[in-house]
């Protein structure tokens, strides 16, 4: 295969931005669609073979059956997850033999199990008993059935999806060396529509990278890889390199961890001489994680639904406020309504928050440069107001609406925010990793007690403290505390001026 040739650079480096706009739909979320799916025509299944069986017992005896097929549902998911058949490597040989046995073993087994189990009470001469036991039986058959047709129609309709919906994961690569040729060379001949890589980056010197089997591939140096991130957007980052290079992985690491994005080691040499088995990731090589993200992709989605509804929800019940302090604010000085400001977000790529104006416009501060302070003469008289009551803060659930802001999350700083004669990331070395979630109305921090601005070098070191906490330990059950707390201490004052 030539690493260099014209039509594979075109699709490795352009490919990625073009379908980044069309469809954010990845092979792993046809994964949790198909996981879905399968456990819909499990409990099918059972449906009808209750109806194929016949009506018979009382609701004793429908009650048993509910529970019954509870206790099999779990089982069809602990067999699916043994297998790994909704690993989108595995869902794109649906088609092959061995995933038909697969599927048909999953969905049979549980049915199959339980009615072993109950054979030796054939002998029970109740109707019910009997009824059971053949509702069971047919429930195996039913299932079984139901999974390979289900295969067979989505391996007929896999090409379409792949084409018009399914969006390849996006793959960085960081390294040009000989496991870097190697990988990419993998990824082409297992299966190249489920990946697709954008680029390799490599902080040698040109002159090394030149000779190297990818160079037709390299865009840069780490530097670049992350700001490439700020314009589009990738899945994974995969480290190929040696594993005896500690120190250079660790720094490499260290750089990479600001970005939102899975990151994992990839195999040395001899693990391109593995055979698939075991726990893969990667178009079946076994891979090492090194730093996931922190909210996985279905918790994200159900936290980014909820933040949405709640978000809409909210704008309606409060817009009598909203509309009370947007006509105050045009009373009582001249200027726009609403503060527009560019503030980091998630990846650390920058978007525009929303406040209500609370400064004079000849005195503001577009930049954010200098922090307010108390008894800021650039605050107006309504404005000191809003700040005091958290009201200028409300327009922002315009952002989390949007989809650049959550309820909850990391307060959103300004990239030229100064604390004495330093910039925020020169103090703290692992501030960066607080962009690695979606930046929040309130947070953590702010409930805490480090609310408003940020003074001192101590002062900030507390709040990247517990945004950090917050990251690590996220639930939505934390967010509904935060949510809570919040709404006992906004109307307080306490460090709001």
């Amino acid at each position: 295969m030539d690493m260099q040739s014209a039509a594979f650079q075109s699709e490795a480096l352009t490919t990625p931005m073009i379908k980044q706009r069309v469809s954010n739909f990845q092979p792993q979320h046809l994964a949790y669609l198909s996981l879905i799916f399968d456990m819909g025509l499990f409990v099918l299944a059972g449906v009808a073979a209750a109806v194929w069986a016949g009506p018979a017992g009382g609701s004793l005896y429908r009650l048993s059956q509910i529970l019954t097929a509870s206790l099999l549902l779990i089982a069809f998911l602990a067999c699916c997850r043994i297998a790994r058949l909704h690993e989108p490597l595995n869902l794109v040989r649906t088609g092959s033999f061995r995933h038909l046995l697969k599927a048909s073993l999953c969905f049979g087994i549980p049915p199959l199990v339980a009615l072993a189990i109950c054979l030796p009470y054939l002998r029970n001469t109740e109707t019910e008993v009997h009824h059971f036991l053949t509702w069971m039986s047919w429930f195996a058959v039913f299932a079984v059935v139901f999974a390979v047709l289900s295969r067979i129609t989505f391996f007929a309709a896999l090409p379409l999806i792949s084409v018009r919906i399914m969006r390849p994961q996006r793959i960085a690569v960081v390294g040009a060396g000989e496991s870097a040729r190697r990988l990419i060379g993998w990824l082409e001949a297992t299966n190249p529509d489920l990946f697709t890589i954008v680029g390799v980056f490599d902080d040698r010197d040109r002159e090394r990278t030149a000779r190297s089997g990818v160079a037709g591939l390299i865009r840069g140096n780490t530097a670049d890889l992350i700001d490439l991130y700020k314009s589009s957007a990738f899945d994974k980052i995969v480290i190929a390199l040696p594993h005896s290079a500690e120190e250079r992985l660790l720094h490499l690491l260290r750089r990479l961890r600001q970005l939102p994005v899975d990151i994992v080691l990839g195999p040395d040499l001899v693990g391109f001489q593995l055979p698939e088995g075991g726990r893969t990731d990667i178009a079946g090589l076994q891979v090492f994680s090194l730093a996931d993200r922190p909210i996985r992709e279905p918790q994200r989605i159900l936290k980014g639904t909820l933040d949405q509804i709640a978000a809409a929800l909210l704008l309606l019940l409060l817009s009598p406020l909203l509309l009370t302090a947007a006509l105050a604010i045009k009373l009582d000085s001249p200027g726009p309504i609403l503060f527009r400001q560019p503030r980091q977000g998630l990846g650390d790529r920058l978007f525009d928050v929303f406040k209500f104006r609370t400064m004079h416009v000849a005195l503001g501060d577009p930049a954010g440069e200098n922090q307010t302070r108390r008894d800021d003469p650039r605050i107006t008289r309504v404005g000191l107001w809003l700040r005091r009551t958290s009201i200028d803060e409300l327009p922002q659930l315009l952002n989390v609406l949007i989809g650049d802001m959550s309820l909850v999350g990391p307060r959103p700083h300004t990239p030229h925010m100064l604390i004495g004669d330093k910039r925020h990331f020169e103090i703290v070395d692992e501030y960066s990793f607080r962009h690695r979630v979606k930046p929040g109305i309130t947070g953590l921090a702010q409930v805490n007690g480090y609310r408003g601005a940020v003074d001192t070098p101590e002062h900030l070191r507390a709040r990247i403290h517990y945004d950090l906490y917050y990251i690590d330990h996220w639930s939505l059950w934390l967010d509904f505390k935060i949510l809570c707390r919040t709404a006992f201490i906004c109307f307080s004052g306490v460090n709001a001026y």
